[in-house]
């Protein structure tokens, strides 16, 4: 007995985007479980105060919605890392920077179907990234394209972004929430979403998944059966679900996913006390707060972002960073030890490749060339950005929170801080082209554990558009 045609694990970013492309085709049931609570779909950066919404971020302790429901090795995937187990997840949480992956990291990893898809063509219309464009802009964003900012020689472009202003004063980053909205499409509200529902494992019989079980907030389990099961439940956990799965298809499976990478982030902040000597681009940009961006290279790996906002004090605060591909390779893992009942213990073990290395040093390189074009417009000397030689900040808190002060002050994210994990269940390697396991019909996965190759940008605009590509495979 089918209790509903297909059952997506995990009400974040990835699941609802899926489901809801899925209802939209009206091609069978479909209902989506999630761990967490319903705490309604207001984006915290309209439910509280930014102090509010940055403590949330950097003492997740401090969220009653913050798991953590795995073990690390080596120090990393610790402190930010780990999930925000509610409906909408993290899409409820991020800031909405919407920028495709690069060209250059569109190589042979990435199926050629998909890539053209993702930028050229898909569904005999405009391309998955700019569907997500028309989503966003649709719901209330900003149309991407507004003017960018020079600083001496260095050219920033504005970066876009998936916000909107609110009534009360706030902002809101796009969720797919909106799509149940009371003036959504109807056949999108239609579709359950099952809170307090925990997946404890995938169904696989016969070598085919036929669904789940799962434990309520209540304590009962339940036997939920499908045609069809998607894996929507961030990397991690959708790495442990996998790996169960691929278990009970064949009890000689690997009890481990390699693949598992993180984003290389490091950046610096500064006060900058001579504002009238700040060009009035730069004096403008303050004012407005926006953030500006340059795409990085084959070489750099790496895109950097710079934003100006007004201090109290009159002067103006600097925030620089970079964010950076790191490679796939067997240092980055997610690891399942037992055999028994679900879930099974995890681990997550994480290191930077030596590849990595040449990373962090073209980003320190452009923090320095940017720092030094800002100290040759104020006439002051530059120095030397002082880095670590440890990548990750054991007081990234404290750093990211201090006041700003004339002598820039860097800091580094751990691996597994960034919350952009990806990576085990690459589309061609693990999954086919559709997104399906190879060894375990029936059951799929979305999300960026199914990224071959993540680039420099955040993930989301990917998501969004994987999620929309799934959905209209399986609605066929």
């Amino acid at each position: 007995m089918v209790d509903v045609e297909t059952l997506v694990v995990g009400a974040g970013m990835a699941g609802l985007a899926t489901a809801a492309e899925l209802a939209r085709r009206d091609r069978g049931s479909v209902a989506v479980l999630e761990a967490g609570p319903d705490r309604g779909r207001t984006h915290i950066q309209n439910e509280y105060s930014s102090a509010e919404a940055l403590r949330l971020w950097l003492r997740p302790d401090t969220d009653p919605d913050f798991r953590r429901p795995y073990q690390t090795a080596g120090g990393v995937y610790r402190d930010l890392a780990g999930l925000r187990r509610r409906v909408g997840g993290r899409s409820l949480y991020w800031g909405g920077v919407l920028l495709p992956i690069e060209r250059w990291a569109f190589s042979e990893e990435w199926p050629d179907a998909v890539v053209t898809e993702l930028t050229e063509k898909w569904d005999a219309g405009p391309s998955l990234y700019q569907r997500v464009v028309d989503d966003v802009v649709g719901w209330g964003a900003e149309p991407p394209g507004a003017p960018g900012l020079s600083i001496g020689e260095l050219a920033f472009d504005r970066t876009p972004h998936a916000t909107r202003a609110e009534p009360t004063g706030g902002w809101s980053a796009f969720s797919p929430l909106a799509w149940w909205d009371d003036d959504g499409d109807p056949r999108v509200r239609r579709v359950p979403i099952l809170a307090g529902h925990d997946v404890l494992g995938v169904r696989v019989e016969h070598g085919r998944a036929t669904g789940v079980l799962a434990l309520t907030e209540d304590g009962r389990l339940r036997d939920l059966r499908a045609n069809r099961v998607v894996l929507a439940a961030g990397t991690v956990v959708n790495s442990r679900l996998a790996i169960q799965a691929l278990a009970a298809s064949d009890a000689g499976a690997p009890r481990e996913l390699p693949g598992l990478v993180d984003k290389i982030s490091q950046g610096f902040t500064v006060a900058l006390t001579d504002v009238e000597r700040l060009p009035d681009a730069v004096r403008a940009a303050a004012h407005e707060g926006h953030l500006y961006h340059r795409i990085g290279t084959g070489r750099t790996r790496s895109n950097q972002f710079v934003r100006f906002t007004e201090s109290v004090d009159g002067t103006v605060n600097m925030d620089s960073w970079t964010m950076g591909e790191q490679r796939r390779g067997p240092l980055g893992r997610v690891r399942c030890d037992g055999s028994g009942e679900w879930p099974w213990p995890t681990t997550v073990h994480a290191r930077l490749e030596a590849a990595d290395e040449a990373v962090r040093t073209a980003q320190q390189h452009l923090l320095g060339e940017l720092w030094s074009e800002m100290a040759r417009l104020l006439g002051i000397p530059a120095g030397t950005l002082a880095f670590s030689s440890h990548h990750g900040s054991p007081d990234l808190a404290e750093r990211l929170t201090a006041a700003r002060k004339p002598t820039p002050l860097t800091y580094s994210f751990p691996l597994g801080s960034e919350q952009h994990e990806a990576g085990t269940l690459a589309l061609g390697e693990v999954l086919d082209e559709d997104h399906q396991f190879t060894a375990v019909p029936g059951l799929y996965a979305c999300g960026p554990s199914v990224m071959p190759r993540t680039g420099a940008a955040n993930p989301s605009m990917t998501t969004l558009a994987l999620s929309k590509r799934l959905g209209a495979i399986l609605a066929e």
